[in-house]
């Protein structure tokens, strides 16, 4: 490749192994408890390799046309924009621990053409409407999409509460008739009121092993046998919720984050202040809010887009304006 600068064996061994130090990155990681952090390197590092059909690669032989190519090879990987950047966030942030640690040769302006930014998702909100039928859609008791029904339901009622959190949810954490938990991505502490609708369905699964320190039993083991119990019941519960779109006849297929970013834009819509949501979502700061609902304001601003040229087109014969429209429309 364009990238790749031949080293006899002697300067080779001379450079630090990426693979050494990213396993050993992980390895602490783990032992802390962060195994979506390590399972995010693990992933990035696993790409790269791949892309250069190398076992290991050396910090020094990383350059910026490199990282380019490696770029443009994930989109050719069908990869989404997010996942290109969450990967290269990833190896940026190995080369910022690698320089700390002291490891001389990692190139300077490494990352400075590839994108790590965060790029607007497509809408994943649903209307208030759709989530009532969604609570009223008719299902037997035994049926296997009753539970991620309820379990959407319930993420919303505390006011979208990740999955992940949803489901490590301890007993201690319920003090009365409120949730007190801290966010697993961010160590925000959020204090929730349980209203009656979340409280029933707390209460119809909650976990009745009395060795299991959480509410639900979704998670029973811990470390990384625990992290892949949550992977498998998100999968899963992902699964589900897909055949529950297809049941209601949505356009936006239902995930496990269509519940949180539904309650934040119901919460907008209603004129809830920002700063309110930002904090309700348990986010580290009101920028993520702002990316969560940049998304959401589409529809909004075509009416008031609309609303103000008919001002000027003909403020007072609303019918004539939508028969302009109509023709125009037929026209295009």
């Amino acid at each position: 490749m364009r990238w790749f600068k031949e080293r006899s064996d002697k300067q080779a061994n001379a450079l630090t192994s990426l693979k050494t130090f990213t396993d050993s990155l992980i390895g602490d990681l783990i032992g802390s408890g962060h195994h979506g952090a390590a399972h995010s390197y693990s992933c990035s590092l696993r790409r790269l390799l791949r892309f250069s059909g190398r076992d290991d690669l050396r910090f020094s032989e990383l350059t910026p046309l490199m990282l380019k190519d490696f770029e443009q090879y994930l989109y050719g990987q069908n990869c989404r924009r997010n996942t290109v950047s969450l990967y290269m966030r990833m190896l940026r942030a190995l080369c910022n621990r690698a320089s700390a640690s002291g490891i001389p040769d990692i190139p300077p302006g490494l990352f400075k053409s590839v994108f790590t930014g965060s790029a607007p998702a497509a809408k994943r909100a649903v209307s208030p409407s759709v989530i009532r039928r969604l609570r009223e859609l008719s299902l037997p008791e035994d049926s296997p999409l009753a539970l991620p029904r309820d379990l959407f339901l319930l993420s919303f009622y505390l006011r979208g509460i990740p999955f992940v959190d949803l489901i490590h949810i301890r007993r201690s954490d319920i003090v009365g008739k409120t949730l007190r938990y801290r966010r697993s991505k961010t160590g925000r502490f959020l204090s929730v009121p349980l209203e009656p609708c979340a409280l029933a369905i707390l209460q119809k699964y909650a976990s009745l092993k009395n060795d299991s320190p959480y509410l639900l039993s979704f998670v029973s083991k811990k470390g990384v046998a625990g992290y892949r119990q949550y992977q498998s019941a998100l999968r899963l519960y992902n699964l589900h919720l897909q055949k529950l779109s297809a049941l209601l006849g949505l356009k936006v297929r239902l995930t496990s984050y269509v519940a949180r970013h539904s309650w934040a834009t119901a919460a907008y819509h209603q004129g809830i202040p920002v700063s309110l949501i930002s904090e309700s979502l348990g986010h580290a700061s009101e920028k993520m809010t702002y990316a969560y609902l940049s998304c959401f304001n589409t529809g909004r601003l075509k009416l008031a887009n609309r609303k103000v040229i008919r001002l000027i087109l003909n403020p007072y014969d609303p019918l004539a304006v939508r028969r302009k429209e109509k023709t125009l429309a037929l026209k295009i």
